[in-house]
């Protein structure tokens, strides 16, 4: 009885392993030919509703996840100097900041092409050490603070080495107590980060 209870036990096992190998495999079969990847660190912060401390920008590109497109307001994909080529670049990151309530209004963001590693991301809170061939990218925490305008945050990231792969999305989160207008107000820190496998022709200019 007991030796059936243990061939169950080991055929589960291997159904399992099975399993996970036709995961892992599902990313080792990336076309770097046709795709890239797109890598996405994004930093709210968010306040109780009221009069917004600071104002600033507007975003400069959207990302769909639904459709798989990147598209640039700024006309920076292309050839030449400044450009980003979607036929070359490997990975491309985009980082973004937006605020809401007592924090402030507003979005900014751009994109950037790395070709080089390691890749240091706005506010020093992160690198992207390096990009396998399975598109996965192994990240690193890189400062302990993060710091915009008057804001300054705890790092939120994990302390160790982590990795983030294509179809992955990681939040993270802290409070912090400030003092804006003459009032106490609790503000929240969010970092988004995410990655995708975009189709190089998915990567286009646009308008608003």
């Amino acid at each position: 009885m007991k030796s059936r209870v243990w061939r169950v036990l080991f055929l589960v096992s291997l159904a399992i392993l099975s399993l996970s190998g036709c995961a892992g495999g599902s990313l080792e079969s990336l076309d770097f030919e046709k795709g890239l990847i797109f890598f996405e660190q994004w930093v709210r912060i968010t306040g109780a509703p009221g009069s917004p401390y600071i104002f600033i920008e507007f975003p400069t590109y959207r990302f769909s996840e639904e459709e798989g497109t990147l598209t640039s307001f700024m006309g920076v994909f292309g050839k030449g100097e400044g450009k980003i080529d979607p036929e070359t670049v490997n990975l491309i990151v985009g980082e973004g900041t937006s605020l809401s309530g007592v924090a402030g209004s507003g979005a900014a963001s751009g994109l950037e092409g790395v070709e080089s590693f390691p890749f240091t991301t706005d506010y020093q809170l992160l690198q992207v050490k390096e990009m396998r061939a399975d598109g996965s990218l192994q990240l690193e925490r890189h400062s302990d603070q993060v710091s915009f305008l008057e804001f300054t945050f705890p790092n939120p990231l994990p302390s160790h080495a982590f990795t983030l792969r294509p179809g992955e999305k990681l939040t993270y989160s802290t409070a912090k107590t400030f003092l804006l207008g003459g009032k106490e107000q609790e503000l929240t820190l969010t970092v988004t980060l995410r990655s995708a496998f975009l189709k190089r022709s998915n990567c286009q200019n646009g308008n608003w």
